[in-house]
């Protein structure tokens, strides 16, 4: 196993419970398109950022109205939500993130914008903690694509392999195995939906001591 060289955190319902912040702006964008929210659309999206989730949506629910526009909808509703809004911690991610800072640099690397990224960690208390904070909506593809995890290895001087994730969703989770990265999952859905895949599913962040991720050292 390669020696830890970064630690990459998702940040939406991994680090921040935004759930409530991202249905009010799914919500907002199928309501406009006469669409009822429900958990079985959700799962289609869980993970992605707002431009994909829109994409996502405009695939399934075939609107009228072009994609871009579905884009814009999601994008500026996630914005005013997370403006509007407090989103709390998930159960023990500050405590898993003291733990494991001081011995490697430590990323976010989420689907958010920028601007509900550094929201949210300042509501709970992790603004300043991260030497990286990266929103997908930067690189070419989401996940479940590698491409936003690649990208924080490379801003931090890294090796892939060298990476461990922290991250709550199959995507995510898909994204990691993609890029070469360990990963740990603590499911904000069904654990069902990671099997199969190569990572450490914990029921809690309190489940993550720090020989689990450095091994002792």
């Amino acid at each position: 196993m390669s020696a830890v060289e970064a630690l990459i955190f998702d940040m939406d319902s991994t680090l921040a419970d935004t759930s409530g912040v991202w249905r009010a702006a799914e919500e907002r964008l199928l309501t406009g398109l006469g669409q009822a929210w429900s958990r079985e659309l959700q799962r289609q999206y869980a993970g992605m950022n707002a431009l994909d989730v829109a994409a996502t949506v405009h695939r399934i629910v075939r609107p009228p109205m072009p994609v871009a526009t579905c884009q814009r909808i999601m994008r500026d509703g996630l914005v005013e939500a997370y403006r509007a809004a407090t989103a709390p911690e998930v159960p023990g991610a500050s405590a898993m993130v003291t733990r494991l800072a001081g011995r490697v640099p430590m990323a976010v690397a989420s689907g958010s914008p920028m601007e509900g990224i550094e929201i949210a960690l300042r509501q709970i208390g992790l603004a300043g903690r991260f030497d990286l904070l990266l929103t997908s909506e930067t690189v070419r593809r989401g996940k479940p694509h590698p491409d936003v995890f690649l990208a924080a290895a490379e801003r931090l001087g890294v090796r892939a392999a060298g990476c461990v994730v922290f991250e709550d969703s199959q995507h995510g989770a898909r994204a990691a195995e993609s890029a070469g990265m360990r990963c740990i999952v603590r499911p904000s859905g069904s654990p069902d939906e990671l099997a199969g895949l190569p990572c450490r599913v914990v029921a809690s962040w309190d489940d993550v001591a720090a020989e689990d991720v450095f091994g002792g050292t």
